[in-house]
């Protein structure tokens, strides 16, 4: 219905709007319909109605000129914008190019750095035992992997080990408590009757 529309002009003014009358007129609704069809219609997914920038008109997307110069100029003028937004897509095409040439050059770098230090450690290793062979290597591998876990296990445990034998060596008592009463029906001697065996 809408794509063979003639150019029409828009206001502000909803009530100035003659595309906003002539949506109106076709769809036979209210003013807040006829927006929001028109608002639809204009929308860059769907373009059924295009704005002409040379006139400052809206039209229907398929509407061409009766006139053959008119429809001439309008593909024309249709041709060029067509231009115009290759070139654009080209450019971004290409700025997108050289982001992602940077980028593979960064990773090649890094990727460099990393294996450069692992080369020089291997060309150190090969020059300094040239004759020890592969067994040997391993078996010293071995050791100081057990080396390491025997250091790794002695500084996580030792400091707790020491702090249980300061804490059992301070709650042992130096001298054996006494009984009281209720624990033991063994006599228990007096301190008074100490002195007084002394004295005699």
């Amino acid at each position: 219905m809408f794509r063979l529309m003639p150019p029409q002009r828009h206001d502000a003014d909803p009530d100035r709007s003659e595309v906003l009358a002539y949506i109106r007129e076709n769809l036979r609704c209210e003013l807040g319909r006829a927006i929001r069809a028109f608002n639809s219609m204009r929308n860059k997914k769907s373009q059924v109605i295009v704005y002409d920038m040379v006139h400052r008109q809206w039209r229907g997307c398929d509407w061409v000129p009766p006139e053959d110069e008119d429809k001439v100029s309008l593909l024309l003028r249709t041709i060029n914008e067509l231009k115009r937004d290759v070139a654009y897509l080209k450019t971004s095409v290409k700025k997108h190019e050289r982001l992602f040439g940077q980028l593979e050059r960064k990773r090649s770098r890094k990727r460099e750095e990393q294996e450069e230090p692992d080369s020089e450690v291997e060309a150190q290793e090969e020059k300094s035992s040239p004759d020890v062979d592969s067994e040997e290597l391993e078996r010293k591998k071995r050791e100081e992997e057990k080396a390491a876990n025997r250091k790794a296990y002695n500084d996580y445990w030792g400091p707790i080990r020491a702090a249980l034998a300061a804490d059992q060596e301070a709650s042992a008592p130096s001298v054996a408590p006494r009984s009281s009463p209720s624990d033991s029906t063994a006599p228990i001697q007096s301190p008074w009757e100490n002195a007084e065996d002394e004295v005699s």
